[in-house]
């Protein structure tokens, strides 16, 4: 790093002049009245339903209040600035400086400038730097320190190896009664500031399946610190932020899951967020950097307006007590079962379908407490389950078995088709509501396994229930019987 110090000066010294160029070129276009600056037509606001969760627009073409578009005048980054505005020709030395410099030094080699049209990446950074100038701290004469606090973020975007980036959730449809909680010393979760939840609705549904109005329905997010992500490449690291990868989703499942096993609460997400931890490489106006995509992980049933009215699942502090213990239990173990049976708990409690949320629920209780063999499955697992009731406190064995009795009665019913269907042809026909208590039957049992094999994990081997919950301690031989 010290062999490039002299570098790593010039190109911030350049960078300032670019920025400073550009910035006195937009000063001077204010006083001339032979030119209209366009607005940010697409800043977004927010609002807030009568349910509690936020909703949002964007400004408009015709509002008076729009922000101003300073910088388009020169670099319009939109296709209606393209189109709607008329660009001022200017030369820019300063601004050509460093792309030279850029092009000629190990520095740029993350701006791909050998690339056709890449020259626009370096000018619409400095451009970015400039608006969010503006849109911060007006048209008065520059500060440097502001100035500093703007370009040092795309400066350590642009040069660093590793890029530092904050892992961020939002809950869908789910209240909470707390604004922040820790659940451990990397993770937390947050009401979400208002600047990230407009910043956020910027990022597009399209493809994704997800609901705008679902995307839009969380006011706290379960939050992620120490993540990275390598920066070979600016557009590289872009892409990267943009589609999330498969531990990213596993993280967020795993706290999922202990939402739902602690609370029951019927809950998803439909956005994966990145924020930058201390560098930028684009800006929009005063917002901070996001990247992310939308995603379907909430049950169907959210899409049918379920952002409006009453009924959503509201968590209060008691219940993120039991949420922060099984969490980190979840992330002390690394068996197999234990993470087959999350997935299932996570199906399980988003399905639409009764029937597939049952069997769902019945997959995760046999890895849990199945063995082996497969004979007298059912006569196994309640006895099974009943032993494992002992322990916790918070259930009677005998009526723990009686439910995974009854649970194991309705899969036969399902799986042998021993209930009739419903006609396929009614219009207007009522909602099927056959299972649904058979359902909730089935996850809250699936929910208690969990919890209970997370606080006594030596009993995730089902056959050590038998031995020492269902059979007892042997007497040892030559020992005093009892």
């Amino acid at each position: 790093m010290t062999n490039q110090e002299p570098d790593l000066r010039k190109y911030a010294k350049l960078l300032e002049g670019a920025f400073d160029e550009l910035h006195a070129a937009v000063i001077k276009t204010l006083d001339d009245t032979r030119w209209s600056f366009g607005t940010h037509h697409d800043y977004p606001t927010m609002g807030m339903t009568e349910s509690g969760f936020p909703y949002f627009s964007e400004v408009g073409f015709y509002n008076e209040k729009a922000r101003k578009d300073y910088v388009g005048v020169f670099r319009p980054r939109s296709l209606a600035g393209l189109l709607m505005s008329e660009r001022l020709q200017e030369n820019f030395p300063a601004g050509a400086e460093l792309i030279e410099f850029l092009k000629s030094n190990e520095l740029g080699k993350k701006f791909q400038l050998e690339e056709p049209y890449s020259e626009s990446y370096v000018d619409r950074m400095v451009g970015d730097c400039v608006e969010r100038y503006f849109q911060l701290y007006g048209t008065g004469p520059v500060q440097k320190r502001k100035r500093q606090d703007i370009l040092k973020l795309a400066f350590f975007g642009t040069v660093e190896d590793s890029l530092e980036v904050r892992l961020v959730v939002p809950i869908a449809l789910t209240h909470f009664q707390v604004d922040r909680y820790r659940l451990n010393e990397t993770t937390y979760i947050a009401r979400i500031p208002r600047a990230t939840q407009l910043s956020r609705s910027r990022i597009g549904s399209r493809g994704s399946g997800a609901e705008r109005g679902v995307v839009s329905a969380a006011t706290h997010a379960f939050v992620s610190n120490g993540w990275s992500i390598p920066n070979k490449s600016l557009q590289n690291v872009r892409n990267g932020l943009n589609e999330p990868s498969g531990d990213a989703l596993d993280t967020v499942d795993r706290f999922m899951a202990s939402l739902r096993a602690a609370t029951g609460a019927v809950t998803g997400y439909a956005q994966v967020l990145f924020l930058p931890r201390g560098w930028a490489t684009e800006f929009y106006c005063d917002l901070p950097s996001v990247y992310g995509a939308n995603c379907r992980r909430y049950p169907n049933s959210f899409d049918n307006y379920g952002w409006s009215g009453g009924g959503q699942s509201a968590i209060t502090r008691t219940q993120l007590d039991d949420v922060k213990r099984i969490y980190n239990r979840i992330l002390e173990r690394r068996e197999e079962r234990v993470l087959i049976a999350l997935k299932r708990l996570n199906a399980c409690m988003t399905r639409d379908d009764a029937v597939d949320a049952i069997l769902d629920a019945t997959i995760g209780i046999e890895v849990l407490l199945g063995d082996k063999e497969n004979q007298a499955l059912s006569y196994k697992l309640r006895i099974r389950a009943g032993a494992l009731a002992s322990l916790s406190g918070s259930m009677k064995p005998t009526d723990v078995s009686a439910a995974v009795k009854n649970i194991y009665d309705v899969r036969s019913r399902i799986v042998h088709g021993l209930d009739a269907k419903k006609s396929k042809k009614q219009l207007l026909a009522p909602e099927d509501e056959r299972y649904a208590s058979e359902r909730k039957a089935a996850a809250d049992m699936l929910r208690f396994l969990i919890d209970v094999l997370l606080e006594f994990p030596q009993y995730l081997d089902p056959l050590k229930i038998d031995r020492e919950l269902i059979l007892g301690p042997r007497t040892q031989p030559g020992g005093n019987g009892g």
